[in-house]
């Protein structure tokens, strides 16, 4: 017997629709709902079934292998009929609705069915959670209860999925505004901020005249602040420009990875306070990279400066370009330091993520690695070891032959 539509039927497909569920992947969350429906109600089949326009849907599914059948032949286009409660049918075979329904005359020889309507916020039914068997049962208070709170956890699932999405949209033009004020601001607080700099070390050196021992001592202070923040400034500057897409504002060319290691070194000899041994391998016969040598070099130093950082004045911090596989080169930062604890590796390459302690930090250079390495078609990740130190890396793929 065919069910009969809603009458908000319009309005609840909108609502189904606006989940942007349907035709969705597995997804844990809804598999353990439907394992744990199965284990508490003792069915050999259990369902997340969502009815669409013309078929019923099974986001996850336990004892039963098809993704969907025909709405007409749908239980649970019965059961959405009854929001306020669970239908259940004892026997199929001596209910008139389903004794000649192809789902209880074949295979899956439906004999049991129970169905905790799912029902949103608003109060649309979008389907079931629901429980089948191939025998005729019944369902104790206690399953009958845990089937409807499991259910409501079902919505509670698919409400934190559609608010994630619609976070996502609101903070995409949001954090837009932002960075667009942030890239304005750090272009105009980048002059005054150089200024500064030339005038304390100009200060600091001596061009007015000899200081006092506790003048010094401020203005260094000083000097190191600005320094600081400086080093932000153009971080944030570094960010705004590098808002790029795959294969775009780049120059390409072919990657000189001996050149690229010995600038970066030089240039971390420059910048970097704290000098340990810095050792760099390039086998004799690699690949060929395409890619923007400079931007390429910028994620070297940057890592090449972290690493720097980490590691004490007797100990190596090694570069390695290697061959990975057929299609890949990966490119390897090893120091021997203190390590990353596993709460800090995870956002490592987000914005403003400071790590590790590390003095002066604006949290956004391995941020902008990322960025750069991504643009070329590659990954950035980090292997590491507290109390042993960490092996940064990143891939770009070898140019086609």
């Amino acid at each position: 017997m065919k069910a009969i539509q809603p009458e908000n039927e319009m309005a609840r497909l909108e609502a189904l629709r606006q989940y942007q569920i349907l035709d969705t992947i597995c997804e844990a969350a809804y598999d353990d709902l439907t394992l744990l429906a199965a284990q508490i109600c003792g069915t050999p089949i259990a369902l997340i079934s969502l009815i669409d326009d013309c078929r019923q849907w099974f986001k996850s599914k336990v004892g039963l292998d098809v993704e969907s059948t025909p709405r007409d032949l749908a239980f649970c286009a019965h059961a959405i009929q009854q929001p306020n409660e669970i239908l259940i049918v004892p026997d199929t075979l001596l209910d008139h609705r389903f004794a000649t329904n192809p789902l209880v005359t074949s295979d899956p020889y439906i004999r049991f069915y129970a169905g905790a309507p799912l029902i949103t916020p608003e109060g649309y039914v979008l389907g079931t959670l629901c429980v089948i068997d191939r025998v005729p049962r019944q369902l104790s208070l206690e399953q009958v209860q845990a089937l409807r709170t499991l259910s409501r956890q079902v919505i509670a699932q698919l409400e934190l999925r559609r608010n994630l999405d619609k976070l996502e949209r609101i903070t995409t033009a949001e954090r837009q505004q932002i960075e667009d004020l942030i890239s304005a601001l750090s272009h105009d607080m980048r002059t005054p901020l150089l200024a500064t700099r030339a005038t304390l070390r100009a200060i600091l050196g001596g061009a007015f005249g000899p200081l006092r021992e506790t003048w010094a001592h401020v203005l260094e202070d000083c000097r190191q602040a600005n320094e600081d923040l400086l080093k932000l400034v153009e971080a944030l500057v570094n960010i705004s420009r590098h808002k790029i897409e795959v294969g775009k504002n780049l120059n390409w060319e072919i990657l000189d990875w001996k050149n690229i290691f010995a600038q970066a070194i030089i240039q971390s000899d420059i910048t970097s306070k704290r000098k340990c041994a810095i050792i760099y391998k390039i086998p004799s016969s690699l690949p060929t990279v395409y890619g923007d040598e400079l931007e390429i070099q910028r994620v070297v130093k940057n890592l090449l400066d972290n690493a720097i950082q980490m590691s004490k004045m007797d100990q190596q911090v090694i570069l390695e370009v290697a061959s990975l596989g057929v299609d890949k080169v990966k490119v390897s930062v090893r120091d021997y330091g203190t390590g990353i604890a596993s709460q800090e590796k995870e956002r490592l390459f987000h914005r403003f993520s400071h790590r590790r302690g590390r003095p002066g930090g604006s949290g956004l250079g391995l941020y902008l690695c990322r960025q750069i390495v991504e643009a070329h078609g590659g990954t950035i990740n980090v292997e590491t070891t507290p109390g042993e130190g960490s092996t940064f890396w990143f891939t770009l793929p070898v140019a086609p032959v």
